[in-house]
């Protein structure tokens, strides 16, 4: 009889110590729970620099164990994972979608804290990390290039004038080598006269 009573007490306490083992194992209310999943970031990586004004931040919202098993009514819902990017919520990944950008972010170390939850809004898991932003490098102006200078074309060549043209000066004529003075003419002949009637009387 005392050994009955023992292995009652036995199993009795291996029950209640598997009963709270589960309860610890798992205190969520809805699934999926903090058996069911872990955060699991795939960029940025703790510690990275990132060049610009924006953040991408992608995380893997597949259950582990339903990660090649095809999806339907049954399945474990995908958390949803809050992102906070310097304690200010940027974002909520719901169902299918793992990504949420995060703009105009300014120059400097940020810190990044994700939250995933599960339908009911509980916690389950929690994940911060550390990033730098820095700004992109300014843009190298190279120097003008001097361009050669625009083709200027020739004058147009003169229309031809319709005005006739000017008279050739006259050449200069030589002048004649006898006179026309008549008093010379006639003392000319007077002379030429003379000779002759002075010849006859020699």
């Amino acid at each position: 009889m005392k050994g009955f009573r023992w292995i009652s007490l036995t199993l009795l306490l291996f029950a209640v110590a598997g009963f709270a083992l589960a309860q610890n194992a798992d205190k969520n209310t809805a699934a999926p729970t903090r058996n069911d999943y872990r955060l699991r970031v795939v960029q940025p990586a703790e510690g990275a620099t990132i060049t610009g004004h924006n953040v991408q931040v992608v995380v893997d919202t597949e259950i582990p164990a339903e990660r090649d098993v095809r999806h339907d009514i049954n399945s474990t819902p995908h958390p949803f994972v809050d992102v906070f990017l310097d304690d200010l919520f940027q974002g909520t990944m719901r169902g299918d979608e793992n990504v949420v950008n995060v703009a105009n972010v300014a120059p400097g170390p940020h810190t990044i804290v994700l939250l995933a939850k599960n339908v009911s809004g509980e916690i389950i898991d929690r994940e911060v990390m550390h990033i730098v932003t820095v700004l992109p490098p300014k843009p190298v102006v190279e120097p003008p290039v001097a361009q050669p200078p625009a083709y200027v074309p020739p004058p147009p060549a003169p229309a031809p004038s319709t005005e006739p043209p000017a008279p050739m000066p006259e050449e200069q004529k030589l002048p004649p080598t006898g006179t026309s003075d008549p008093l010379l003419a006639v003392a000319g002949l007077v002379l030429l006269a003379g000779g002759i009637a002075v010849r006859r009387l020699v």
